[in-house]
């Protein structure tokens, strides 16, 4: 600014010069500090603001692995819940669910082509349709009845990566719900076939359990009791539980004997004549003596031996 006052300063006295005109220095240099002065207060422009970058999308490595809550078999199908750990701000594709009847595919890498092959349904599934974004659901099927299966989740996000492995949980698929038995012996279908998955009668050659009155209440019985020829089947009493899904290991149990009471909050544990083991557990009676019913949930082990759950 001060460069040019002095531009117009040394023009008027050129200016002065040539044309020999007495000149009053004092009042033209108040003039040329006015001029500074005015020029100094004119308006600057501003910058244009910049705006700032959008945030990149969240890459495979910046959401936690997923964390499985529920893994439960089925005669036919495996239901599968999980936590997701994100929010609506994060961008994901969907998950990838894989399933294999061996351990060992959560350890490999996401760019394994071996992993490839085990991505149920061979696609990413985009998640259920409850809106609640921290947890998902789904149902695997179908799925072989006694065979075992080994699952894992990933986030799968839009360029094709993956996020780390949940971790990997075994599952059988097997039969497991509830049924109804009464103290009846002929006739009517008052027995349970736990590889049939139904109620029969309870003389009948694939019956596993029946129900009869003792004087300190009811009981399951062998129907080896009823019929020497009929299946032999063991009981033993593992003890109070919240739920069926307590003891899912039953190692070492108790003495085995053909019969047991039916205690409410206890879990049982049946040994077939096949060797094969199922748990069951009251969930409530009714009705009095001559028309007590008696509803049992129940979880059948079809592989032999295995006592897991």
């Amino acid at each position: 600014m001060l460069s040019l006052a002095g531009g117009i300063l040394e023009l008027l006295s050129a200016r002065v010069e040539s044309r020999r005109i007495p000149v009053n220095w004092r009042l033209l240099d108040f003039a040329v500090l006015a001029l500074a002065s005015l020029l100094s207060c004119a308006p600057v422009p501003m910058p244009t603001p910049v705006p700032a970058p959008s945030p990149a999308p969240p890459h495979a490595t910046s959401l936690p692995a997923p964390q499985l809550d529920r893994v439960e078999g089925f005669t036919d199908h495996i239901e599968l819940t999980w936590r997701t750990f994100r929010n609506d701000r994060d961008l994901i594709k969907g998950y990838n669910i894989y399933v294999a009847n061996f351990p060992g595919l959560a350890g490999l890498t996401d760019e394994n082509p071996e992993l490839k092959r085990f991505l149920y349904d061979n696609s990413t599934y985009p998640g259920d349709t409850d809106g609640i974004i921290d947890s998902e659901s789904i149902s695997i099927q179908p799925v072989m009845m006694g065979t075992r299966y080994f699952v894992h989740v990933r986030t799968a996000f839009p360029d094709g990566h993956q996020g780390p492995p949940s971790e990997e949980r075994e599952v059988i698929a097997r039969p497991r719900g509830s049924m109804t038995l009464g103290p009846r012996f002929s006739g009517a279908k008052e027995g349970f076939s736990f590889a049939s998955d139904r109620e029969v009668p309870s003389l009948s050659d694939s019956n596993d359990v029946y129900l009869f009155i003792a004087r300190d209440g009811p009981h399951l019985g062998s129907p080896a009791r009823l019929d020497a020829s009929l299946r032999r089947t063991a009981f033993s009493n593992m003890g109070p539980s919240a739920s069926i899904e307590d003891y899912p290991a039953c190692f070492n149990p108790p003495d085995r004997t053909d019969k047991i009471a039916v205690l409410s909050g206890q879990t049982t544990l049946v040994t077939l004549n096949d060797g094969r083991m199922a748990k069951l557990r009251p969930r409530n009676l009714t009705g009095g003596r001559d028309s007590l019913r008696v509803t049992f949930d129940y979880i059948y082990q079809p592989i032999i031996g295995e006592p897991q759950f």
